[in-house]
């Protein structure tokens, strides 16, 4: 299962399906984003905004596509809709490793979507800003951010087993 960003493709190589925002102000920019299923289906998915991140929770069949409108998370399977959020905030988003779940990043705050799509903050003895989801390391995302109030540059690591972050 995948999911990328990609450059206009030509008209009818793959099936397509418009992601359209129901709101009066929307970009006028459109990106696509290739979904390949388990079974190597492709589709093309068309998404307002510009593009920032896409992340798979192959267990579940999820997909979530983060454009400057907005965060989409679909079911890669059946291209339905299952949580839409036109007002977020989030900068980053990306898988785990257990393949279930999403992490995501505002300006301040990392947290997860669980399967009810809310999402749970970390809580943190210190504000934090600029966050950077890197790669993982095992069950570790290795992360970096701006620690308040200073604005040091602080590299670490989210531990998704028990979602805490342990600084370098």
């Amino acid at each position: 299962m995948n999911a990328e960003f990609i450059t206009q493709p030509i008209s009818g190589k793959y099936e397509e399906k418009i992601f359209d925002l129901t709101t009066f102000w929307k970009s006028q920019t459109w990106n696509w984003v290739k979904f390949t299923t388990n079974d190597g289906k492709e589709w093309i998915g068309v998404f307002r905004g510009e593009p920032m991140n896409v992340a798979v929770a192959e267990n579940t069949n999820q997909v979530a596509i983060l454009t400057s409108n907005g965060i989409y998370i679909l079911d890669i399977v059946t291209k339905e809709v299952l949580f839409y959020d036109e007002q977020t905030d989030f900068r980053k988003i990306t898988g785990t490793p257990t393949k279930d779940k999403f992490v995501v990043a505002d300006y301040s705050q990392i947290g997860i979507i669980d399967e009810s799509f809310n999402v749970k903050f970390i809580e943190l003895d210190y504000h934090i800003d600029n966050v950077e989801f890197r790669e993982y390391f095992g069950n570790k995302l290795q992360v970096s951010f701006e620690k308040m109030p200073d604005y040091d540059i602080v590299n670490g690591f989210l531990d998704t087993e028990n979602w805490t972050i342990e600084l370098e």
